[in-house]
């Protein structure tokens, strides 16, 4: 055979490959965000990694005595780089592949791993190195045989239009692309019940986001691998998205940017209706009025809005959160805060009425006003930079681009039957209006009176495991210390306080016993139960390993 088509072959092959084609695959998996992309850009490299290896062992076939030390050391300067470079591709080709097809499969695998981010990353500075050492031995190969004729400037010319369409495709374009969730109008805004999304769409990938619900096509491939999957299917996913809580029993903790929400697009199933009725103004910019230390790193923050009056209801209970923007220093990333209704000052002044009532004090003054024009919400200092805590704590800005609010939970708490609740530090906000409700039910039965807030009698027992580090760090301990203090004047006690501290404290007894399963089940009272988590990683990591054949009837916040 002829050497001259296997030059032509071998030079042209690698030049179109590594020149052209390496990048085509790059920028579909950087830029087209369908669920087919893995495999297409697979196909790509593949194409690409197989002819390169074509072209390689057709060169070996032309020439192998090149690879003799006594032939190489004869070889001029360009053709030994040549040489030696097209043997390290061959060799990160190699690496490569395997690599990837291993990521692809843990991508694709349904049980997941939760390092696949990390065999992401380290596929992608592989595939950087793979790709310079590409290019570079394809333009040397060319310009060794090619240098002196006129047409070689249009080799140039190909690679330099090759690299400036990639830098285009890869961050001009995005850069300058809306990356907004499209607006739903009113004609396509579809409400819905959670109930109905659990029946006609128990087999899909569907989650809620701010109170829409999106549905993904069954095959699509999370970035992050299919185990996310496994994790935010039919829930909430605010706090994961925004990088705030890691996935119950993973590392796995990723702020999102702003191209992600891209992926919601086209997706819309519909709306869910928030039992929380809050008036809906264009304008998010919420006042700062003031802040007091709550605990030593808890502060209370009092928010007004000049065209906002909302309404308090103290008999809805499912957790709200609002998101946290800032308007003056665009590196503090969202954040997302609870919304508790019963902490809001009508509802304290309230409340607090029915416990000076209860325990016959006189002059007790009642308001039967629950409508308000400010927010409070407790916030925790965590000194991160950038962080929004410390952004709101220390530079205390004026205003805050708040937004919501956004039902956290569309569970349905039982009616009948036992709710356990695990908590510590700032994880307990979510229950409190849980908590609240189970008290003014209590004085349902204690008190009469006519301002007294009538609400439903319901066979629920709560059972509540709390832990703190230190008595100061307690938050809402009037509701449920008051909830554990009446308890022996009803006719049929409905909660448990267990409460977790290294210190004795004063106000009642103390444990300082973990929360492992053997413990918290000898609380276990009715075979109908619902248990709910929310505190830091570590409880909540502790809480998923000893109950990990229950996870189906654990939620977590």
């Amino acid at each position: 055979m002829s050497p001259y088509p296997i030059k032509l072959y071998h030079r042209w092959g690698n030049f179109i490959l590594w020149g052209i084609l390496v990048d085509v695959g790059i920028i579909y998996a950087s830029c087209n965000k369908c669920q087919r992309r893995t495999n297409i850009h697979g196909n790509i490299m593949t194409f690409v990694v197989i002819n390169s290896f074509l072209a390689s062992l057709a060169y070996c076939y032309l020439k192998p005595y090149n690879y003799s030390y006594d032939n190489y050391s004869k070889l001029n300067d360009f053709k030994q780089i040549h040489l030696v470079i097209g043997t390290a591709l061959m060799l990160m080709m190699i690496v490569l592949s395997s690599f990837g097809y291993f990521v692809k499969y843990q991508l694709g695998n349904s049980e997941g791993n939760k390092n696949v981010i990390y065999y992401k990353k380290v596929h992608s500075a592989l595939g950087q190195i793979t790709y310079l050492i590409g290019k570079l031995e394809s333009f040397v190969g060319m310009f060794m045989s090619y240098r002196t004729q006129e047409w070689f400037t249009y080799i140039w010319i190909t690679y330099l239009v090759v690299i400036l369409g990639r830098i285009t495709f890869e961050w001009i374009i995005p850069a300058l692309k809306s990356t907004k969730i499209e607006d739903i109008s009113e004609e396509q805004l579809k409400l819905i019940t959670y109930e109905s999304l659990s029946e006609n769409l128990e087999n899909k990938q569907w989650f809620i986001f701010q109170n829409q619900v999106y549905c993904l096509d069954q095959n699509y491939i999370h970035p992050g691998g299919q185990i996310i999957w496994k994790h935010i299917k039919h829930i909430e996913i605010g706090q994961y998205f925004y990088g705030i809580t890691q996935l119950p029993g993973t590392n796995i903790l990723h702020y999102h940017s702003k191209y992600a929400k891209e992926q919601f697009n086209g997706h819309y199933y519909g709306t869910l209706c928030n039992q929380i009725t809050f008036p809906n103004n264009p304008n998010k910019k919420w006042e700062l009025k003031n802040s007091s230390k709550v605990t030593e790193t808890v502060s209370n923050f009092q928010f007004q809005h000049p065209e906002i009056e909302f309404e308090i209801n103290l008999k809805k209970l499912t957790p709200n959160h609002f998101v946290f923007k800032s308007i003056t220093d665009k590196k503090v990333p969202p954040r997302l805060y609870t919304y508790i209704q019963c902490m809001q000052k009508p509802a304290v002044e309230y409340m607090q009425s029915l416990s000076d009532l209860y325990d016959k004090k006189e002059n007790v003054r009642f308001t039967n006003n629950f409508k308000s024009t400010s927010l409070s919400f407790l916030i925790k200092y965590y000194n991160t930079p950038h962080g929004f805590s410390k952004y709101i704590t220390k530079q205390n800005p004026e205003m805050i681009d708040l937004q919501g609010p956004y039902q956290t939970m569309f569970k349905d708490y039982l009616t009948e039957g036992q709710i356990i609740l695990i908590c510590g530090g700032t994880g307990i906000l979510p229950f409190l209006d849980l908590l609240n409700y189970h008290l003014l039910m209590s004085y349902n039965e204690l008190i009469q009176h006519p301002n007294l807030l009538k609400v439903a009698s319901l066979n629920r027992y709560i059972t509540l495991f709390y832990s703190v580090t230190a008595e100061e760090e307690l938050l809402g301990d009037y509701i449920f210390l008051k909830l554990r203090e009446i308890q022996n004047h009803l006719k049929k006690q409905n909660f448990t306080l267990i409460l977790k501290c290294r210190k004795q404290i004063e106000k009642c007894e103390t444990t300082r016993n973990r929360f492992t399963r053997d413990f918290i089940e000898k609380q276990f009272k009715f075979d109908n139960k619902q248990i709910f988590v929310c505190g830091p990683q570590i409880l909540r990591n502790s809480i998923y390993k000893e109950f990990k054949d229950m996870q189906n009837e654990i939620i977590y916040l």
